[in-house]
């Protein structure tokens, strides 16, 4: 049974705003979120990935847009796909919010739930990190196997991060890596219209031409 928000009293696998959670979804966020709370390294972990992964994430896209080699203008590209990729997942996870409400893990569950990080109580679904770097992994299929090795493991941490420390669902989760997909597959198949951008910003800083003449 779970336990009743503020006056609100709750069904079996009712959520706040009348969603439902099917016993699967809570019995893998539950055996996810158990380890919480018990071991500094693993919550140390938890925290990083979970809560600051996303800048991480961020920040070595940035990193690897200028230490690839001049050579590697696909891999740029496909960076700069991923990141437009991840703008287009976010809208949408702003329309599908601003239509519905689904209670985080520490509101629907307060005594059960071991919460490493403060975060507000708005909708859980979907999962904005998720959503942003399953966007970017599958932009970046396209790529050397390293780099996708890279990214679709940081992905992954990512998103079962957001459910150790408390804040999602799994099913938050998969449909952030469902929405993060269609939003690649989206940008990739308008690579035309963004080719020419992208271009400018490769000649902006002096990559376009060498990459070009070793190609």
């Amino acid at each position: 049974m779970l336990q009743s928000v503020g006056a609100t009293k709750l069904t079996n696998w009712e959520l706040p705003g009348g969603l439902q959670l099917n016993p699967l979804d809570r019995g893998i966020f539950l055996w996810l979120n158990a380890p919480a709370g018990h071991n500094r390294s693993l919550d140390a972990l938890g925290v990083f990935f979970g809560q600051y992964g996303i800048f991480a994430f961020a920040a070595l896209m940035v990193v690897l847009w200028f230490a690839l080699p001049r050579r590697a203008s696909n891999d740029r590209r496909h960076l700069a796909y991923g990141a437009v990729a991840a703008a287009v997942g976010e809208l949408a996870n702003y329309v599908i919010a601003s239509l519905t409400y689904r209670a985080r893990p520490f509101v629907a569950m307060p005594h059960l739930v071991h919460v490493l990080v403060h975060h507000s109580a708005d909708s859980s679904f979907p999962s904005d990190h998720a959503t942003a770097v399953f966007a970017v992994a599958v932009a970046m299929s396209g790529t050397s196997a390293p780099l996708r090795w890279v990214f679709w493991t940081f992905a992954v941490v990512i998103g079962i991060a957001r459910v150790f420390i408390g804040v999602h669902w799994p099913t938050d989760i998969l449909a952030g890596l469902v929405i993060g997909a269609g939003s690649a597959v989206l940008t990739l198949r308008a690579h035309r219209l963004l080719d020419r951008p992208i271009g400018w910003l490769l000649r902006l800083f002096r990559l376009e031409t060498e990459a070009r003449s070793r190609a």
